[in-house]
């Protein structure tokens, strides 16, 4: 593995700095630099003076970021070379989006007659305009010059591995006062798995009641006519759910042994698939015991459960497939991390809805489990 060039990129979340200690400053603190293995990191958007509130509530500087890190990786990218990319939060969105990027328009050569600019217009044109991989099938004669010069001077590389601690998919919490920012100005980003990304694992917050917080699971569509692709193998596609909220799973807060186990879960995802880390994240064992944080009542100082009438969110563990008519949605290998049996053994107040509401539909008692194990069959224990 030492003679394969590693290039990886820490994208971290909405407000988030090196303060925070986040697992993607973490990761990226601990992972070893060299000639051979790269490392970019990004606070993120809602970071800089003058943005923090635009950038937080709207996703406003998402499009800077995709395009950020898109250009520093045309400068260092080698052929071969492995790349894995890690997020949170929106963050976690952000890194979904530039593989989504990177997988449609492919990386471009330094020096191509096509600008960056250019490039994320065509980008954001979605299904509109062919696909890197579609181009190499179609006859130059057939092509406009900007599709020509995206079949030279692009390459179809494949995202080696995504690591991302509780995507937060939606990119604002509406406000009066700024009716025309939508998440529908977004909608292009594309943030679903494709054929090219090798390895993707992703760590999600059981216990994160805010409805501005819904997480974005990958998916997948299965027409119920014509090709289908076969299912991604458990141990190349993951999204397993962890004890907390979002920054319990994410890590921010200040001596929180919760946000240790989803960071030793991705960092060894990611040394498993070649990238090399300093030292290792070792576990107290008290893990169980610590408080998870009311992330609900803390936002803006309370503000945000005033706005909402005190309703809280609970997301939903081992969604059913949903039929569409012509297709059937289905969430991609999703698992529960055997730290939350634990917790739910040691902890008689840790009884949240939507494991308990998990637990009935499965005619099973989490108290009972032990180990990791699906969350469509619980009793299919995985690694």
């Amino acid at each position: 593995m030492s003679d394969v060039k590693r290039i990886a990129l820490f994208l971290d979340g909405t407000w988030n700095n090196v303060d925070d200690n986040t697992n993607v400053y973490r990761a990226k603190s601990l992972c070893n630099k060299s000639p051979e293995q790269l490392c970019y990191y990004s606070a993120g958007v809602g970071t800089q003076a003058g943005d923090h509130i635009a950038g937080g509530m709207f996703g406003i500087g998402i499009n800077q970021e995709v395009l950020s890190a898109y250009e520093w990786l045309v400068d260092h990218y080698e052929p071969d070379a492995r790349i894995f990319i890690f997020g949170f939060s929106r963050g976690a969105f952000t890194a979904r989006s530039l593989a989504g990027f990177i997988s449609i328009c492919g990386l471009l050569k330094p020096g191509s007659p096509i600008s960056l600019k250019q490039l994320y217009e065509r980008y954001r044109k979605g299904k509109a305009e062919h696909s890197i991989r579609a181009l190499a099938h179609i006859d130059d004669n057939d092509l406009s010059q900007e599709d020509k010069w995206l079949k030279r001077y692009s390459r179809p590389i494949p995202v080696w591995f995504q690591g991302v601690w509780d995507t937060v998919g939606a990119l604002g919490v509406p406000l009066p006062w700024a009716p025309h920012i939508s998440s529908e100005d977004f909608a292009f980003l594309e943030t679903d798995l494709r054929i090219n990304d090798t390895y993707a694992y992703h760590a999600m917050a059981i216990d994160e009641h805010r409805e501005a917080f819904k997480p974005t699971l990958w998916q997948k569509q299965t027409p119920k006519q014509g090709d289908t692709y076969k299912p991604r193998d458990l141990a190349d596609v993951e999204q397993r759910w962890f004890v907390g909220a979002h920054a319990n799973v994410g890590g921010g807060y200040e001596n929180d042994l919760l946000a240790q186990v989803p960071l030793q879960w991705l960092m060894n995802k990611a040394a498993s698939h070649g990238l090399i880390f300093n030292s290792e994240v070792t576990l107290d064992g008290d893990e169980a015991g610590c408080p998870i944080r009311d992330s609900y009542a803390e936002m803006a100082h309370g503000l945000y459960e005033v706005v909402t009438l005190g309703k809280h969110y609970y997301r939903p563990i081992g969604t059913a497939p949903i039929d569409n008519g012509t297709s059937i949605t289905t969430v991609i290998n999703e698992t529960i991390d055997a730290s939350v049996f634990e917790r739910w053994r040691k902890d008689s107040g840790y009884r949240p809805k939507n494991l308990a509401d998990w637990g009935a539909r499965h005619d099973v008692d989490p108290g009972q489990l032990s180990g990791n194990v699906s969350a469509a069959d619980p009793a299919l224990s995985v690694p």
